[in-house]
């Protein structure tokens, strides 16, 4: 790919900001790291525009690969003594008697381990296929597949009081 001009490059900005900027979002699960990171997003790709291989998949699947790098290189420098690996935990209980069910969800999500909240986040939240999950995450489709079984295994398990949550009455 060529050098990108400044309305070629408004249009990818416009186009995918909030795609990324979501995401981002929920990995780091901070307004300011996912500000950071889609800043970040954006000018590595407007100085590196050829990295991009159509070929290989979609700009959108590309750009959340790259989101996804630095949301785990943030993660890192934020939990140095954790392991990233899927399954050193499951997610951790917490209470679901309070905030309305959206807001469960989104911190049952969050407490994922990394690589599971990843997969989730680009395929239900993001709906990308698992081919497009896979070029993200730069993994083959079987990992995709395996990550994305365990985390809504963790979820289900995590959200299983919600089932028996009576709504209240007025």
């Amino acid at each position: 790919m060529n050098p990108l001009t400044d309305a070629e490059f408004q249009a990818v900005f416009d186009q995918h900001k909030d795609a990324v900027y979501r995401f981002a979002w929920r990995m780091a699960r901070s307004p300011a790291a996912a500000e950071d990171i889609t800043q970040d997003v954006f000018v590595g790709f407007l100085r590196h525009p050829h990295r991009f291989d159509p070929a290989r998949g979609t700009l959108r699947a590309f750009l959340l690969g790259i989101a996804r790098n630095l949301a785990l290189k943030h993660w890192r420098a934020e939990h140095r003594f954790e392991s990233l690996d899927e399954d050193a935990a499951v997610a951790e209980p917490f209470d679901v008697d309070r905030g309305d069910v959206g807001d469960i969800v989104g911190r049952a999500v969050g407490a994922l381990r990394p690589l599971q909240r990843e997969v989730v986040i680009l395929a239900e939240y993001e709906g990308l296929t698992l081919a497009e999950v896979a070029r993200a995450v730069d993994a083959d489709i079987g990992t995709v597949k395996s990550r994305l079984h365990r985390a809504r295994e963790n979820l289900r398990r995590t959200l299983a009081p919600l089932r028996s949550r009576q709504p209240a009455t007025t």
